[in-house]
């Protein structure tokens, strides 16, 4: 039986003359001075086939996670955690005995690089609902050095195959089934000038610049072209990302975060084991999946109400871990319970054998909006058109400031008996705040002209006028 192991930007630069993609060595942004092996999270390439891409960019280098205290990765993940917990809560109650997949990590990477250009009472409120404290540190310092941990973890895992494999003298493991890839893209109005410390803010912590769209006329194109950054970046796990429709002339801007996991079990399931069987849902109907079992020695608890299991990814330092509520504990009573410390969502602290039969799953979520969660969660004046304070994205060109229109995110998971692969991504929709003039008063408090108009044809199907509004006419 196995065991697991206890300021300036350079506006309108064209990628295409400056002899790199977006994302080489991590960034549209200049050179970060980390290798590719060191940081993998940054930026992106367009798809294959697709044209040069212009981009606005701040020439600052990304700051390296080795210049970044502990503390701001530890607060980092105390609010993305804390943010996890709402997010999830919010969307569980609309979600009744359906699937449901979320990438907490994805929203708040995401939401953050829009925090970057909020101001006044929009930022106060994003900060709570992202469950940071504006005032105890940078919160985009703590979401790098994240990001660039996360990015190590499937370098570290190949390594550690690699290593085993020559001392077995088995055959080396594949690259491609040993990732864990962050990266961010920001796609702004190609007429709008970007603000240079936003730039500037994208390019030492997030590893991007603004790539640079013409949404007022071809916003269609736009979208398709996110779309397929994201399906690139992810694989193909995220296809259709943004709906259609769900980019208009009104965009100005897209903050996109997108994630792609794909690792083997530290011990995997054996193939011959897989057998089908019974699995009871929520309203007492059953399905017949395939189920895979192990025995192995794991993470494992018991809090009372459901039983805990740590399934490790290759190398240990990632784990599945499965919460399996006890006979009479409800799924949703149990999921209301949970806080951030919770062994369900952050792995047991002991460890014992435990036999395990686990259902075979693929699942793909619907492109979800967040906005409704979000605003529920506190963040209120980012979603309103006439309030919205993003002043810090750009000096509005036409007078009007730009509001989040949506957030939008779409999630992946498949677990079978070699390992987990899993994949999302997010997107902040900014749009042009186009506030209505103020009402013209009409109060038809005086004798009128009526008229029912056939509007195709011009024709006047009836005509009058009232004298007074309390006359029926006769019988």
């Amino acid at each position: 039986m196995p065991e697991a192991g206890d300021a300036s930007a350079d506006s309108g630069a064209s990628l295409a003359d400056s002899g790199r993609s977006p994302g080489d060595s991590g960034a549209p942004v200049g050179d970060s001075g980390l290798e590719d092996s060191d940081l993998q999270d940054a930026g992106s390439s367009p798809p294959d086939g697709a044209s040069p891409v212009q981009v606005d960019q701040a020439l600052s280098a990304r700051i390296p996670a080795s210049a970044i205290s502990p503390g701001s990765l530890d607060a980092a993940v105390a609010a993305n955690n804390a943010f996890a917990v709402d997010l999830y809560d919010q969307l569980d109650r609309d979600a009744g005995t359906t699937n449901i997949l979320t990438s907490p990590i994805s929203a708040s990477l995401a939401l953050t690089m829009a925090y970057a250009g909020a101001q006044g009472q929009t930022a106060t409120e994003m900060a709570t609902a992202l469950q940071f404290d504006p005032d105890a540190g940078s919160i985009f310092e703590g979401q790098n050095a994240l990001t660039q941990a996360l990015a190590s973890r499937g370098a570290a895992a190949l390594a550690a195959a690699a290593q085993t494999a020559a001392l077995e003298e088995s055959p080396a493991p594949a690259a491609s089934d040993y990732e864990l890839q962050v990266v961010n893209s920001v796609w702004g109005e190609e007429t709008y000038p970007w603000s240079a410390p936003f730039l500037n803010t994208l390019a030492t912590s997030y590893g991007t610049g603004v790539y640079l769209e013409d949404f007022v006329d071809q916003p269609d194109p736009a979208r398709q072209a996110i779309n397929a950054w994201v399906s690139a970046e992810t694989a193909d796990k995220i296809n259709n990302l943004l709906p259609q429709g769900s980019i208009d002339s009104s965009t100005r801007i897209v903050l996109v975060n997108a994630i792609h996991l794909k690792l083997p079990w530290a011990y995997p399931f054996e193939v011959s084991a897989t057998a089908t069987g019974t699995f009871t849902r929520g309203d007492g109907t059953t399905v017949s999946p395939s189920f895979m079992k192990e025995t192995l020695y794991s993470p494992y608890e018991d809090d009372g109400q459901a039983q805990i299991v740590g399934l490790p990814l290759s190398n240990n330092e990632l784990w599945v871990v499965i919460a399996l509520p006890h006979q009479g504990v409800s799924l949703a009573t149990y999921e209301a319970s949970l806080g951030p410390g919770s062994a369900a969502l952050v792995g047991p602290s002991t460890g014992g054998y435990v036999a395990i039969s686990l259902p075979k799953v693929t699942f793909t979520s619907p492109t979800l909006s967040l906005r409704t969660a979000l605003q529920a969660m506190g963040m209120i004046e980012a979603f309103v058109p006439e309030s919205a304070d993003f002043l810090g994205l750009c000096p509005p060109p036409d007078g009007r400031g730009l509001y989040v229109s949506d957030v939008l995110q779409k999630a992946t998971i498949a677990m079978q008996e070699t390992g987990v692969e899993a994949a999302a991504a997010t997107a902040v929709i900014g749009r042009d705040a186009v506030v209505p003039p103020p009402p013209v008063p009409m109060t038809v408090d005086r004798p009128y002209l009526v008229a029912i108009v056939d509007v195709p044809t011009g024709a006047i199907l009836f005509l009058g006028h009232i004298e007074d509004p309390t006359d029926s006419g006769g019988p």
